[in-house]
């Protein structure tokens, strides 16, 4: 087939697939009733307790090594499912705050309000978590892809390590959104906080 064929034939291809990729499969604004209909409940009491360093060192000291290997791969793979929740819900409230956001435009920032400012806070460590979620993820993949829970003792991870990733505290962060979630659904009523409180 001649180059003159195949140069235009490639452009329309990858405007077709441009407009695909914006209307049919583009992403589409969420609200708060998509968070709370879809959100994955997790309480970070939970993940702190799992990521606890004095605990796993006391599970490496009573345990005899089979025992620990068994309860890391327990431990890694507990741990990989609350990252996807944390990845999953900082994503379901950065496409609800986006929404809230479009609403600041043309604003000044010395106009915000408290709520405003609440808004871009909440985007901000939504954004952080998601990249967190990326970088702790990768992680985990690695230890399960590798079995790590089956090396030598002094060479098994510590799942406590995935306490913070790229610089972000994931059980002091996810805690902040959600507070920062629960104070933004005030706007619709104490009924949506409250849903919003259950569903988190």
């Amino acid at each position: 087939m001649p180059i003159a064929v195949l140069i235009p034939a490639a452009f329309g291809m990858a405007f077709v697939f441009l407009i695909l990729l914006t209307t049919v499969y583009g992403v589409r604004g969420h609200d708060i009733d998509h968070v709370i209909l879809l959100a994955r409940k997790l309480d970070p009491s939970d993940l702190e307790m799992l990521l606890n360093a004095a605990a796993e060192w006391s599970l490496r000291r009573s345990l005899a090594i089979g025992a620990f290997r068994v309860a890391q791969e327990d431990r890694i793979r507990l741990v990989r499912e609350y990252v996807q929740r944390v990845a999953h819900n900082a994503g379901l409230i950065q496409l609800w705050v986006m929404q809230e956001k479009q609403l600041l435009e043309g604003k000044n920032r010395e106009e915000y309000t408290d709520r405003d400012l609440q808004v871009i806070d909440a985007l901000d460590l939504a954004t952080q978590l998601r990249l967190y979620s990326i970088g702790a993820g990768l992680r985990i993949w690695l230890w399960l892809v590798f079995r790590v829970y089956s090396w030598p003792p002094m060479l098994i991870p510590r799942v406590t390590v995935l306490r913070v990733q790229c610089g972000v505290n994931v059980i002091e962060e996810y805690r902040r959104l959600t507070e920062l979630a629960v104070a933004l659904s005030a706007r619709y009523g104490k009924t949506y906080q409250d849903r919003l409180v259950e569903a988190l």
